[in-house]
């Protein structure tokens, strides 16, 4: 029972920052030790950046050193912590290795994903995870990336014992975007802020903090595209500004405006010196290549449902009294359309639905 909670809080904490991460998948770690409980729940942010597991053993590490009262290395740790995000995992490693065998012996780690076993932009988790020699590693899933797959293995030849079979579903949901990159290149994603009466039109909806989410996955992606009607009537700037470090609040993804009718992109005044496709059917639309997000509503949902992988609603706990939901009148429509809920978030404030586009 113990192993499938804190199992599924890793898992939790990876959908807190699900895409960010691409085109590497989202991973949470979790360490917990008998005495103190759980000392560091942890996710991959970004890529390049240090993975889950590494996070999990440096937060962790800074825990208990503080209960061993070395300020020295707590310094020192702080000081790795603040570089540069491309520099750390490496740092970690290295600072890791040297100053905490030892001090997780009695600890379980629980992650996501099987750590990984080959050196790309950050040394193998695995390694890391040997020299730390937990008492157990409690493992959501294998890694389908047949570079980096093996980590179950490698723990257990090294003498680890390694639990597998718990909370696997959850664990491979998780993966969903990380498959659909790895098996076509690309991943697409259709995002819809709503509120709970189904209203998405009366003016600004979701909260500070899933803003803030949305233009961090803006901040990762390659192309955001939007309807003629939202370009003309929500003037939207369709960029990164909001985005918190360890993402760049200024990047511009390309935009791409589906759109029936004549449309120059410079009746936004937010384009007066930015560029933006115009594309007047879904076979030109730019939907085949790295990140793409899709913002709309329920009627441009209906049209690319045949390009869309996944769909993230994010619902605003409330509603005006008068306002009633957008019905389209294309009989098109009118199908029943079906998706199948993968996770619910609830930490920005409003909750946020992840569904696979079957």
């Amino acid at each position: 029972m113990l192993d499938t909670l804190l199992l599924q809080c890793a898992i939790n904490k990876a959908w807190e920052y699900q895409t960010l991460a691409l085109p590497n998948p989202s991973v949470g770690a979790l360490l917990y030790a008998p005495q103190y409980g759980i000392i560091s729940l942890q996710a991959h942010q970004k890529a390049g950046a240090p993975h889950a597991e590494v996070l999990a053993f440096a937060y962790s590490a800074r825990k208990l050193f503080t209960h061993q009262g070395k300020l020295d290395l707590i310094t020192h740790l702080d000081s790795l912590l603040s570089l540069p995000l491309t520099q750390q995992s490496e740092a970690l490693h290295t600072f890791l290795i040297q100053n905490a065998q030892g001090l997780f012996q009695d600890c379980t780690l629980y992650v996501t994903l099987e750590p990984c076993t080959h050196f790309g932009k950050t040394p193998p988790c695995v390694e890391l995870t040997k020299a730390m020699r937990p008492k157990r590693v409690v493992i959501g899933t294998s890694d389908p990336h047949t570079q980096a797959s093996g980590g179950t293995k490698t723990l257990q030849q090294a003498g680890i014992e390694v639990v597998r079979g718990i909370c696997e579903e959850a664990a491979q949901a998780l993966l969903y975007p990380f498959i659909c990159w790895q098996h076509n290149g690309y991943f697409r994603l259709f995002k819809l802020a709503m509120r709970i009466n189904g209203d998405y039109t009366s003016g600004q909806i979701s909260q500070k903090a899933t803003q803030i989410f949305t233009h961090n996955q803006r901040s990762v992606s390659d192309t955001i595209i939007v309807s003629g009607e939202t370009f003309r009537t929500d003037m939207p700037r369709l960029d990164s500004r909001f985005a918190t470090p360890p993402y760049d609040s200024t990047h511009t993804p390309n935009v791409e405006i589906l759109t029936r009718s004549t449309l120059t992109p410079t009746i936004n005044p937010h384009f007066a010196s930015r560029p933006a496709k115009i594309c007047h059917s879904p076979d030109s639309l730019d939907t085949h290549r790295g990140f793409c997000i899709i913002e709309g509503g329920f009627g441009l949902l209906a049209t690319l449902q045949q390009d869309i992988d996944m769909v993230l609603l994010h619902i605003a706990p409330n509603f005006y009294p008068n306002a009633l939901p957008h019905a389209s009148s294309n009989a098109t429509h009118n199908t029943l359309y079906t998706l199948h809920l993968l996770h619910t978030t609830s930490h920005t404030g409003d909750i946020s639905l992840w569904f696979k586009n079957p």
